[in-house]
Protein backbone atom coordinates (compact mmCIF):
# COMPACT_ATOMS: atom_id res chain seq x y z
CA UNK A 1 0.00 0.00 0.00
CA UNK A 2 1.38 3.42 -1.00
CA UNK A 3 1.81 5.81 1.89
CA UNK A 4 -0.18 9.01 1.25
CA UNK A 5 1.78 12.19 0.70
CA UNK A 6 1.83 14.79 3.40
CA UNK A 7 0.11 18.08 2.78
CA UNK A 8 2.18 20.22 0.44
CA UNK A 9 4.18 17.37 -1.11
CA UNK A 10 4.30 16.75 -4.85
CA UNK A 11 5.79 13.64 -6.37
CA UNK A 12 9.09 14.11 -8.19
CA UNK A 13 9.60 17.72 -7.12
CA UNK A 14 13.02 18.92 -5.96
CA UNK A 15 13.43 19.97 -2.33
CA UNK A 16 14.05 23.62 -3.19
CA UNK A 17 13.12 24.98 0.24
CA UNK A 18 15.51 22.64 2.05
CA UNK A 19 18.36 23.23 -0.39
CA UNK A 20 18.16 27.00 -0.07
CA UNK A 21 17.92 26.69 3.71
CA UNK A 22 21.06 24.53 3.85
CA UNK A 23 22.88 27.00 1.63
CA UNK A 24 22.07 29.88 4.00
CA UNK A 25 22.66 28.06 7.28
CA UNK A 26 25.77 26.09 6.30
CA UNK A 27 27.61 28.67 4.19
CA UNK A 28 31.05 29.44 5.64
CA UNK A 29 31.42 32.82 7.31
CA UNK A 30 32.82 35.44 4.97
CA UNK A 31 32.57 36.14 1.24
CA UNK A 32 35.06 37.07 -1.47
CA UNK A 33 36.46 40.53 -2.12
CA UNK A 34 34.11 41.34 -5.01
CA UNK A 35 30.98 40.29 -3.13
CA UNK A 36 32.08 42.25 -0.07
CA UNK A 37 32.76 45.32 -2.19
CA UNK A 38 29.35 45.19 -3.87
CA UNK A 39 27.48 44.64 -0.61
CA UNK A 40 29.14 47.72 0.90
CA UNK A 41 28.26 49.79 -2.16
CA UNK A 42 24.63 48.70 -1.92
CA UNK A 43 24.43 49.44 1.80
CA UNK A 44 25.98 52.90 1.38
CA UNK A 45 23.49 53.81 -1.32
CA UNK A 46 20.44 52.39 0.44
CA UNK A 47 21.24 53.96 3.81
CA UNK A 48 21.44 57.38 2.17
CA UNK A 49 18.16 56.83 0.34
CA UNK A 50 16.51 55.73 3.61
CA UNK A 51 17.69 58.92 5.31
CA UNK A 52 16.29 61.06 2.50
CA UNK A 53 13.07 59.04 2.37
CA UNK A 54 12.47 59.23 6.12
CA UNK A 55 10.73 62.60 5.72
CA UNK A 56 8.42 61.42 2.94
CA UNK A 57 4.72 61.15 3.89
CA UNK A 58 4.67 57.37 3.43
CA UNK A 59 7.59 56.93 5.81
CA UNK A 60 6.22 59.39 8.39
CA UNK A 61 2.82 57.74 8.40
CA UNK A 62 4.39 54.31 8.70
CA UNK A 63 6.49 55.47 11.64
CA UNK A 64 3.40 56.87 13.35
CA UNK A 65 1.66 53.55 12.84
CA UNK A 66 4.63 51.54 14.12
CA UNK A 67 5.06 53.69 17.23
CA UNK A 68 1.37 53.23 18.02
CA UNK A 69 2.01 49.48 18.23
CA UNK A 70 4.32 50.09 21.20
CA UNK A 71 8.03 50.64 21.74
CA UNK A 72 10.42 48.32 23.59
CA UNK A 73 10.44 48.64 27.38
CA UNK A 74 14.17 49.12 27.03
CA UNK A 75 14.53 51.35 23.95
CA UNK A 76 18.26 50.62 23.79
CA UNK A 77 17.39 47.00 23.06
CA UNK A 78 15.41 47.90 19.98
CA UNK A 79 16.45 48.64 16.42
CA UNK A 80 17.09 52.12 15.05
CA UNK A 81 14.57 53.90 12.87
CA UNK A 82 16.84 55.54 10.30
CA UNK A 83 16.32 59.29 10.36
CA UNK A 84 13.82 58.81 13.18
CA UNK A 85 15.34 61.23 15.66
CA UNK A 86 16.37 58.58 18.16
CA UNK A 87 13.32 56.33 17.91
CA UNK A 88 13.98 52.62 18.36
CA UNK A 89 11.41 49.90 17.78
CA UNK A 90 11.25 46.15 17.88
CA UNK A 91 13.22 44.71 14.97
CA UNK A 92 10.19 43.78 12.79
CA UNK A 93 8.63 47.24 13.05
CA UNK A 94 11.94 49.05 12.56
CA UNK A 95 12.48 46.95 9.43
CA UNK A 96 8.99 47.85 8.22
CA UNK A 97 9.53 51.59 8.67
CA UNK A 98 13.05 51.63 7.24
CA UNK A 99 12.09 49.51 4.25
CA UNK A 100 9.20 51.84 3.46
CA UNK A 101 11.47 54.89 3.76
CA UNK A 102 14.03 53.22 1.52
CA UNK A 103 11.55 52.90 -1.33
CA UNK A 104 9.47 56.04 -0.75
CA UNK A 105 11.52 58.12 -3.21
CA UNK A 106 12.07 55.37 -5.80
CA UNK A 107 15.74 56.35 -5.68
CA UNK A 108 16.95 52.95 -4.43
CA UNK A 109 18.92 50.43 -6.47
CA UNK A 110 17.66 47.83 -8.95
CA UNK A 111 19.31 44.51 -9.63
CA UNK A 112 19.65 40.73 -9.68
CA UNK A 113 16.52 40.42 -11.87
CA UNK A 114 14.49 41.18 -8.72
CA UNK A 115 13.69 44.85 -9.14
CA UNK A 116 14.16 46.96 -6.01
CA UNK A 117 16.16 44.45 -4.05
CA UNK A 118 18.32 46.23 -1.45
CA UNK A 119 15.44 48.16 0.09
CA UNK A 120 13.56 44.88 0.55
CA UNK A 121 16.49 43.10 2.28
CA UNK A 122 18.96 45.51 3.90
CA UNK A 123 16.61 47.05 6.52
CA UNK A 124 15.73 43.57 7.83
CA UNK A 125 19.39 42.63 8.10
CA UNK A 126 20.30 45.94 9.77
CA UNK A 127 17.54 45.56 12.38
CA UNK A 128 18.54 42.02 13.30
CA UNK A 129 22.26 42.76 13.20
CA UNK A 130 21.75 45.67 15.57
CA UNK A 131 19.67 43.72 18.07
CA UNK A 132 22.01 40.72 18.00
CA UNK A 133 25.19 42.85 18.21
CA UNK A 134 26.44 41.28 14.98
CA UNK A 135 29.70 42.37 13.43
CA UNK A 136 30.05 44.15 10.13
CA UNK A 137 31.54 41.01 8.57
CA UNK A 138 28.56 38.95 9.72
CA UNK A 139 26.19 41.52 8.25
CA UNK A 140 28.02 41.40 4.91
CA UNK A 141 27.80 37.60 4.76
CA UNK A 142 24.11 37.60 5.67
CA UNK A 143 23.33 40.18 3.00
CA UNK A 144 25.33 38.39 0.32
CA UNK A 145 23.35 35.21 1.06
CA UNK A 146 20.07 37.11 1.09
CA UNK A 147 20.83 38.60 -2.31
CA UNK A 148 21.75 35.14 -3.58
CA UNK A 149 18.48 33.53 -2.44
CA UNK A 150 16.53 36.37 -4.05
CA UNK A 151 18.35 36.08 -7.35
CA UNK A 152 18.08 32.28 -7.45
CA UNK A 153 14.30 32.45 -7.17
CA UNK A 154 14.15 34.83 -10.13
CA UNK A 155 15.90 32.14 -12.21
CA UNK A 156 12.57 30.33 -12.51
CA UNK A 157 11.95 32.67 -15.45
CA UNK A 158 14.58 33.74 -17.97
CA UNK A 159 12.76 37.04 -18.53
CA UNK A 160 12.56 39.17 -15.40
CA UNK A 161 9.27 40.72 -16.57
CA UNK A 162 7.64 37.30 -16.95
CA UNK A 163 6.00 35.16 -14.29
CA UNK A 164 4.82 36.87 -11.10
CA UNK A 165 5.57 40.36 -12.46
CA UNK A 166 3.46 39.72 -15.55
CA UNK A 167 0.69 38.38 -13.31
CA UNK A 168 0.60 41.70 -11.42
CA UNK A 169 2.95 41.08 -8.49
CA UNK A 170 5.65 43.54 -7.46
CA UNK A 171 8.96 41.67 -7.56
CA UNK A 172 10.45 42.71 -4.19
CA UNK A 173 7.37 41.31 -2.49
CA UNK A 174 7.61 37.86 -4.07
CA UNK A 175 11.37 37.37 -4.49
CA UNK A 176 13.28 39.59 -2.04
CA UNK A 177 11.02 38.63 0.86
CA UNK A 178 12.93 35.34 0.93
CA UNK A 179 16.23 37.23 0.79
CA UNK A 180 15.21 39.27 3.83
CA UNK A 181 14.22 36.04 5.57
CA UNK A 182 17.54 34.41 4.67
CA UNK A 183 19.59 37.36 5.97
CA UNK A 184 17.61 37.51 9.23
CA UNK A 185 17.82 33.75 9.76
CA UNK A 186 21.57 33.80 9.17
CA UNK A 187 22.14 36.62 11.68
CA UNK A 188 19.98 34.82 14.25
CA UNK A 189 22.06 31.68 13.80
CA UNK A 190 19.19 29.43 12.73
CA UNK A 191 20.11 25.98 11.50
CA UNK A 192 18.97 24.62 8.14
CA UNK A 193 15.75 23.13 9.48
CA UNK A 194 14.67 26.34 11.16
CA UNK A 195 15.74 28.44 8.18
CA UNK A 196 13.54 26.27 5.95
CA UNK A 197 10.71 26.80 8.39
CA UNK A 198 11.27 30.56 8.19
CA UNK A 199 10.99 30.34 4.40
CA UNK A 200 7.69 28.53 4.89
CA UNK A 201 6.34 31.30 7.10
CA UNK A 202 7.50 33.96 4.65
CA UNK A 203 5.95 32.14 1.69
CA UNK A 204 2.46 32.65 3.11
CA UNK A 205 3.06 36.40 3.26
CA UNK A 206 4.59 36.94 -0.18
CA UNK A 207 2.57 39.42 -2.20
CA UNK A 208 2.32 43.06 -3.27
CA UNK A 209 0.30 44.21 -6.27
CA UNK A 210 1.40 46.48 -9.10
CA UNK A 211 -2.01 48.16 -9.08
CA UNK A 212 -0.61 50.23 -6.20
CA UNK A 213 2.22 51.77 -8.24
CA UNK A 214 2.01 55.54 -7.83
CA UNK A 215 0.71 55.33 -4.25
CA UNK A 216 2.21 55.02 -0.76
CA UNK A 217 1.46 51.32 -0.79
CA UNK A 218 4.21 50.62 -3.33
CA UNK A 219 7.01 51.51 -0.88
CA UNK A 220 5.13 49.60 1.80
CA UNK A 221 5.78 46.47 -0.29
CA UNK A 222 9.47 46.85 0.55
CA UNK A 223 8.63 47.54 4.17
CA UNK A 224 6.51 44.42 4.36
CA UNK A 225 9.27 42.32 2.79
CA UNK A 226 11.61 43.36 5.61
CA UNK A 227 9.09 42.94 8.39
CA UNK A 228 8.09 39.53 7.06
CA UNK A 229 11.73 38.43 6.87
CA UNK A 230 12.44 39.39 10.47
CA UNK A 231 9.17 37.99 11.81
CA UNK A 232 9.55 34.73 9.91
CA UNK A 233 13.05 34.15 11.27
CA UNK A 234 12.09 35.08 14.83
CA UNK A 235 8.99 32.87 14.77
CA UNK A 236 10.85 29.92 13.29
CA UNK A 237 13.54 30.28 15.94
CA UNK A 238 10.86 30.28 18.63
CA UNK A 239 9.35 27.00 17.39
CA UNK A 240 6.60 28.24 15.06
CA UNK A 241 5.93 25.63 12.38
CA UNK A 242 5.44 25.84 8.62
CA UNK A 243 5.59 23.57 5.60
CA UNK A 244 9.07 22.29 4.80
CA UNK A 245 8.25 22.45 1.07
CA UNK A 246 6.63 25.89 0.94
CA UNK A 247 8.46 26.96 -2.20
CA UNK A 248 8.03 23.83 -4.33
CA UNK A 249 5.12 21.97 -2.72
CA UNK A 250 1.56 21.60 -3.91
CA UNK A 251 -0.23 24.92 -3.35
CA UNK A 252 3.16 26.44 -2.54
CA UNK A 253 4.94 29.56 -3.79
CA UNK A 254 5.85 28.17 -7.20
CA UNK A 255 2.45 26.67 -7.93
CA UNK A 256 0.45 29.65 -6.67
CA UNK A 257 2.54 32.81 -7.16
CA UNK A 258 4.38 31.56 -10.27
CA UNK A 259 1.35 29.57 -11.49
CA UNK A 260 3.63 26.57 -11.91
CA UNK A 261 5.50 28.13 -14.82
CA UNK A 262 9.14 28.49 -15.68
CA UNK A 263 11.88 26.12 -14.57
CA UNK A 264 11.95 25.52 -10.82
CA UNK A 265 15.06 23.35 -10.99
CA UNK A 266 17.08 26.40 -12.09
CA UNK A 267 16.88 27.74 -8.52
CA UNK A 268 19.37 25.27 -7.11
CA UNK A 269 21.82 24.78 -9.97
CA UNK A 270 25.45 25.95 -10.14
CA UNK A 271 26.24 26.22 -6.45
CA UNK A 272 29.91 26.76 -7.31
CA UNK A 273 29.18 29.87 -9.42
CA UNK A 274 30.13 33.34 -8.13
CA UNK A 275 27.59 34.95 -5.81
CA UNK A 276 25.00 36.98 -7.68
CA UNK A 277 25.84 40.18 -5.82
CA UNK A 278 29.23 40.20 -7.53
CA UNK A 279 27.60 41.47 -10.73
CA UNK A 280 26.67 44.67 -8.89
CA UNK A 281 23.56 46.81 -8.85
CA UNK A 282 22.06 49.54 -11.01
CA UNK A 283 22.15 52.75 -9.00
CA UNK A 284 19.69 55.56 -9.67
CA UNK A 285 20.40 59.19 -10.42
CA UNK A 286 16.69 60.08 -10.71
CA UNK A 287 14.03 59.46 -8.01
CA UNK A 288 11.44 57.68 -10.15
CA UNK A 289 10.74 54.36 -11.82
CA UNK A 290 13.80 53.07 -13.64
CA UNK A 291 11.80 52.56 -16.84
CA UNK A 292 11.99 56.36 -17.27
CA UNK A 293 15.71 56.72 -16.89
CA UNK A 294 17.15 56.20 -20.37
CA UNK A 295 14.57 58.63 -21.74
CA UNK A 296 15.26 61.25 -19.06
CA UNK A 297 18.99 60.90 -19.58
CA UNK A 298 18.61 61.13 -23.35
CA UNK A 299 16.51 64.29 -23.21
CA UNK A 300 18.96 65.97 -20.83
CA UNK A 301 21.91 65.02 -23.04
CA UNK A 302 20.23 66.22 -26.24
CA UNK A 303 19.14 69.53 -24.74
CA UNK A 304 22.63 70.15 -23.36
CA UNK A 305 24.45 69.08 -26.51
CA UNK A 306 22.35 71.36 -28.72
CA UNK A 307 22.26 74.24 -26.27
CA UNK A 308 18.45 74.16 -26.17
CA UNK A 309 16.20 75.96 -23.74
CA UNK A 310 12.67 74.84 -22.99
CA UNK A 311 11.31 77.70 -25.14
CA UNK A 312 13.25 76.40 -28.16
CA UNK A 313 11.21 73.16 -28.24
CA UNK A 314 8.02 73.01 -30.28
CA UNK A 315 7.52 69.24 -29.92
CA UNK A 316 9.37 66.57 -27.92
CA UNK A 317 8.80 62.94 -28.93
CA UNK A 318 10.20 60.12 -26.82
CA UNK A 319 10.05 56.41 -27.68
CA UNK A 320 10.96 53.58 -25.31
CA UNK A 321 10.60 49.81 -24.95
CA UNK A 322 6.94 49.02 -25.62
CA UNK A 323 6.09 46.94 -22.53
CA UNK A 324 7.64 49.57 -20.26
CA UNK A 325 5.24 52.21 -21.52
CA UNK A 326 2.26 49.88 -21.73
CA UNK A 327 2.65 48.01 -18.43
CA UNK A 328 4.88 50.01 -16.07
CA UNK A 329 4.68 53.74 -16.81
CA UNK A 330 0.94 53.57 -16.68
CA UNK A 331 -0.01 57.24 -16.07
CA UNK A 332 -0.35 59.32 -19.27
CA UNK A 333 -0.19 62.39 -17.02
CA UNK A 334 -0.13 62.32 -13.22
CA UNK A 335 -2.66 63.59 -10.73
CA UNK A 336 -0.13 63.37 -7.86
CA UNK A 337 3.62 63.52 -7.51
CA UNK A 338 3.74 59.80 -6.74
CA UNK A 339 1.93 59.04 -9.98
CA UNK A 340 4.47 61.25 -11.71
CA UNK A 341 7.16 58.67 -10.94
CA UNK A 342 5.29 56.34 -13.32
CA UNK A 343 4.51 58.86 -16.07
CA UNK A 344 7.02 59.05 -18.90
CA UNK A 345 5.43 62.20 -20.34
CA UNK A 346 5.77 63.95 -17.00
CA UNK A 347 9.38 62.96 -16.31
CA UNK A 348 10.64 63.95 -19.76
CA UNK A 349 8.66 67.20 -19.54
CA UNK A 350 10.57 67.91 -16.31
CA UNK A 351 13.86 67.14 -18.06
CA UNK A 352 12.91 69.52 -20.88
CA UNK A 353 11.54 72.39 -18.77
CA UNK A 354 13.62 72.18 -15.57
CA UNK A 355 16.79 70.66 -16.97
CA UNK A 356 16.76 68.14 -14.13
CA UNK A 357 14.64 65.46 -12.48
CA UNK A 358 14.97 65.68 -8.69
CA UNK A 359 12.98 65.01 -5.56
CA UNK A 360 11.30 68.40 -6.04
CA UNK A 361 9.97 67.24 -9.42
CA UNK A 362 7.55 64.96 -7.61
CA UNK A 363 6.14 67.43 -5.12
CA UNK A 364 2.42 67.71 -5.78
CA UNK A 365 2.81 71.47 -6.19
CA UNK A 366 5.14 71.00 -9.16
CA UNK A 367 2.44 69.39 -11.30
CA UNK A 368 0.93 72.75 -12.20
CA UNK A 369 4.36 74.10 -13.15
CA UNK A 370 4.80 71.41 -15.78
CA UNK A 371 1.18 71.31 -16.97
CA UNK A 372 1.74 73.90 -19.75
CA UNK A 373 4.39 71.63 -21.30
CA UNK A 374 2.05 68.65 -21.51
CA UNK A 375 0.79 69.45 -25.02
CA UNK A 376 4.37 69.62 -26.36
CA UNK A 377 5.32 66.12 -25.23
CA UNK A 378 4.50 62.90 -27.05
CA UNK A 379 5.52 59.43 -25.84
CA UNK A 380 5.55 56.32 -28.01
CA UNK A 381 5.76 52.60 -27.25
CA UNK A 382 8.36 51.27 -29.68
CA UNK A 383 8.38 47.50 -30.28
CA UNK A 384 11.86 47.67 -31.84
CA UNK A 385 13.55 49.33 -28.85
CA UNK A 386 15.11 47.32 -26.04
CA UNK A 387 14.86 47.98 -22.34
CA UNK A 388 18.14 49.88 -22.15
CA UNK A 389 17.64 52.52 -24.80
CA UNK A 390 15.43 55.42 -25.80
CA UNK A 391 14.86 57.43 -28.96
CA UNK A 392 14.37 61.18 -28.65
CA UNK A 393 13.27 63.59 -31.35
CA UNK A 394 13.00 67.35 -30.86
CA UNK A 395 11.30 69.65 -33.36
CA UNK A 396 12.45 73.19 -32.66
CA UNK A 397 10.50 76.40 -33.09
CA UNK A 398 12.92 77.45 -35.85
CA UNK A 399 12.13 74.32 -37.90
CA UNK A 400 15.02 71.98 -37.07
CA UNK A 401 14.59 68.28 -36.26
CA UNK A 402 17.13 66.90 -33.76
CA UNK A 403 17.44 63.24 -32.86
CA UNK A 404 19.24 61.09 -30.30
CA UNK A 405 19.35 57.31 -29.84
CA UNK A 406 20.35 57.04 -26.19
CA UNK A 407 21.91 53.76 -25.05
CA UNK A 408 24.03 54.72 -22.04
CA UNK A 409 23.14 55.44 -18.43
CA UNK A 410 25.42 56.39 -15.57
CA UNK A 411 24.86 54.12 -12.64
CA UNK A 412 24.17 51.10 -14.83
CA UNK A 413 26.47 48.08 -14.77
CA UNK A 414 27.87 49.19 -18.13
CA UNK A 415 28.69 52.66 -16.76
CA UNK A 416 28.87 52.11 -13.01
CA UNK A 417 29.02 54.67 -10.26
CA UNK A 418 32.33 54.69 -8.43
CA UNK A 419 32.53 54.65 -4.64
CA UNK A 420 33.15 58.42 -4.90
CA UNK A 421 29.97 58.82 -6.99
CA UNK A 422 27.94 56.84 -4.46
CA UNK A 423 29.47 58.82 -1.60
CA UNK A 424 28.47 62.08 -3.27
CA UNK A 425 24.93 60.80 -3.71
CA UNK A 426 24.93 59.59 -0.10
CA UNK A 427 26.09 62.92 1.32
CA UNK A 428 23.48 64.74 -0.76
CA UNK A 429 20.76 62.48 0.61
CA UNK A 430 21.92 63.21 4.17
CA UNK A 431 21.45 66.98 3.88
CA UNK A 432 18.98 68.21 6.46
CA UNK A 433 18.89 64.83 8.19
CA UNK A 434 22.42 64.28 9.50
CA UNK A 435 25.16 66.78 10.29
CA UNK A 436 27.82 66.65 7.59
CA UNK A 437 30.37 65.31 10.06
CA UNK A 438 28.06 62.46 11.06
CA UNK A 439 27.29 61.67 7.44
CA UNK A 440 31.00 61.45 6.66
CA UNK A 441 31.50 59.21 9.70
CA UNK A 442 28.78 56.85 8.44
CA UNK A 443 30.36 56.69 5.00
CA UNK A 444 33.73 55.99 6.57
CA UNK A 445 32.33 53.19 8.73
CA UNK A 446 30.60 51.58 5.77
CA UNK A 447 33.80 51.75 3.72
CA UNK A 448 35.41 49.47 6.31
CA UNK A 449 32.28 47.63 7.37
CA UNK A 450 34.01 44.25 7.48
CA UNK A 451 36.32 45.55 10.22
CA UNK A 452 33.60 46.67 12.63
CA UNK A 453 33.11 44.40 15.67
CA UNK A 454 29.55 45.73 15.96
CA UNK A 455 27.30 47.73 13.65
CA UNK A 456 25.95 49.74 16.60
CA UNK A 457 28.31 52.69 15.93
CA UNK A 458 26.75 52.97 12.46
CA UNK A 459 23.12 52.63 13.50
CA UNK A 460 23.63 55.10 16.36
CA UNK A 461 24.78 57.70 13.82
CA UNK A 462 21.78 57.01 11.56
CA UNK A 463 19.17 58.19 14.06
CA UNK A 464 19.16 61.70 12.61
Amino acid sequence: MTEPRRSGERAGVLAITAELARFVADHPEGVGDQARREVKRAVLDLVGVMLAGASEPAARLMLDYARAQGVPEDPAAGATVVGGGGVRLGAPLAALVNGTAGHALDLDDIGLQAGHVSTAIVPAALAVAETTESSGAELITALALGYEVTHRLTRVYGDNLAGPYAFGYHKPSVYAVFGATAAAARLLGLDAELTGRAFGIAASQAGGLRVNFGTMTKPMHAGNSNRTGVEAALLAGAGFTASDSALEGRYGWHEVVCRGGGELAAVTGSWDAPLAIEEGMIYKAYPCCGANHYAIDGVLHLMAAEGLEDTDVEQLTVAIHGPYLDDVLVYPWPRTGLEGKFSLAYTVAAAMVDGAVTMDTFDDGHLSTLEPARSRVRVVAAPDLGRHEAYIEVRTVDGRTLERHHTTLRGSRESPFTWADLSTKFLGNCLGVLPTSSARDVAGCLARLEELPSIRPVTDLLQG
